[in-house]
């Protein structure tokens, strides 16, 4: 008879521990179902500018088969005073549903983008400045950033005798430096690559008798070597440390037999103002540069850039 106690109250305390275990185990979440498909493809880097012509990055990752935009780096001016966003979450600063992403700056800024295709993404800007009414500011950003269609990243990638160079624009402007020269008899465009503290490399084209002609100045064919671009074109190198000591194609005592500068593509750019025109090439070269005392060297590569006026 005890012993038929004991087995019942053992049964007791088991079922009601198992009744208290039961009670303290939550339900398990069904396992989230993976996004949209089409999203998954515009993984990866995309890069292009605004319509004040600044910097807009995005990057996309997917994550556990959703896409996110994980970084984002914006440059754009409030009454002339330039802000840049770099804004880094490896969780994700808002998912991409259905092409579609939104999400808000630090000062309440709003940016809204849908991805036209796998190489094209546009969107805009709402921009907010205390009570004044919000300023909208387009963009446009490329997965290829070498679109001539598209304003893009400037680039320049050469060979100097056995050494290779590849460039972008410093991200503290959108475009690399552009200089109007005025030299009598006329005028100099000059597009130029700089580096942290030196040039780097060079473009000149001229003259000019006004900036208007860079159009057809930079229009596509087959382009002549002048020396100082006097009647032609010019690339200079400077070497890191030797700035007053540059390469050059314009020597006047050695020739550019063999060599030749091509224009491939080339676009006038809708600035959205007319204070501002640019037009952006692409050129092919194959040339000589000579350095005082005689030196000489093979220079070769393409030079992705804008002229402006």
């Amino acid at each position: 008879m005890q012993l038929r106690k004991s087995l019942f109250l053992l049964l007791c305390a088991m079922a009601t521990f198992s009744l208290m275990w039961l009670s303290g185990c939550e339900p398990e979440e069904p396992p989230r179902p993976p996004g949209n498909p089409v999203d998954l493809q515009f993984e990866g880097l995309w890069i292009g500018n605004t319509s004040q012509l600044k910097l807009v990055e995005f990057e996309v990752q997917n994550i556990e088969e959703h896409a996110y935009i994980t970084r984002c780096r914006l440059s754009y001016s409030i009454h002339g005073d330039w802000r840049l966003r770099d804004l880094h979450n490896v969780d994700g600063l808002c998912e991409i549903i259905s092409r579609r992403f939104s999400f808000t700056l630090p000062d309440e800024s709003i940016v809204s983008s849908t991805f036209a295709d796998t190489t094209l993404l546009e969107g805009t800007m709402q921009i907010t400045h205390g009570a004044q009414p919000s300023d909208t500011i387009t963009f446009i950003c490329v997965s290829d950033s070498s679109r001539i269609d598209v304003y893009g990243l400037s680039q320049v990638h050469f060979t100097l005798e056995d050494k290779s160079w590849s460039f972008k624009q410093d991200y503290g402007f959108f475009y690399p430096q552009i200089n109007n020269t005025p030299i009598h008899p006329g005028w100099i465009v000059a597009s130029e690559f700089s580096g942290r503290t030196n040039l780097v490399i060079e473009l000149r084209a001229g003259r000019l008798n006004s900036p208007a002609q860079i159009p057809e100045i930079f229009g596509v064919g087959t382009k002549q070597f002048s020396p100082f671009a006097v009647d032609g074109f010019e690339i200079i190198i400077h070497d890191p440390g030797y700035y007053f000591l540059p390469w050059s194609t314009s020597d006047t005592a050695h020739s550019q037999e063999g060599s030749s500068l091509i224009i491939t593509e080339m676009m006038e750019i809708n600035t959205e103002t007319s204070n501002q025109k640019l037009v952006k090439f692409t050129a092919n070269f194959n040339c000589k540069v000579y350095r005082e005392y005689g030196q000489m060297r093979h220079l070769q590569g393409t030079f992705t850039g804008y002229a402006g006026w």
